[in-house]
């Protein structure tokens, strides 16, 4: 019974790096997921870019899959994205059309490569255009303030 109780240990060593040492040469890889900015108005591009690395260098011809989620967590589109170039990154164009619910996307994306499996994900929001043509009001009352001051103070030290 001693010699078993001195070779559990070492039994039980062996068991650990068999277990362990598989995923020691595996480094994970680092995925990253974005949009080109934002905000968007209907009509708009959406520019969706994926980036893929491992040890800091990029990874090419890695199999990428995405996911487009609208507000209510509804699946929009969905498939393969494509494969990433040598600088390890794809980007696709996604255009928000009329029939896009205004609010928050998620875009979800898988990427293979070399056996392993990574995942990302990125948001973005569609926004009503007079959102948009408000700023440009606000923006140009503004301006038109400005000038009415600067007009004026001009008044006022030339004035008779």
């Amino acid at each position: 019974m001693s010699m078993s109780r001195q070779g559990f240990p070492i039994l039980f060593g062996l068991i650990l790096m068999l277990l362990v040492a598989p995923t020691l040469g595996q480094d994970t890889l680092s995925i990253s997921v974005s949009t080109d900015k934002q905000d968007y108005d209907l009509g708009q591009v959406v520019l969706i870019t994926v980036r893929v690395q491992q040890f800091g260098a990029p990874v090419a011809n890695a199999v990428v899959y995405f996911e487009l989620r609208d507000p209510q967590n509804r699946l929009k589109s969905s498939g393969f994205g494509g494969v990433t170039d040598s600088s390890g990154k794809i980007s696709w164009q996604v255009i928000v059309g009329n029939d896009f619910p205004l609010g928050s996307y998620t875009v979800s994306v898988s990427v293979n490569a070399g056996g392993q499996t990574a995942t990302a994900q990125t948001a973005f929001q569609t926004i009503p255009e007079f959102q948009s043509i408000l700023v440009l009001v606000v923006a140009l009352a503004i301006a038109i303030g400005m000038l009415e001051v600067s007009r004026k103070k001009e008044g006022a030290c030339c004035a008779p």
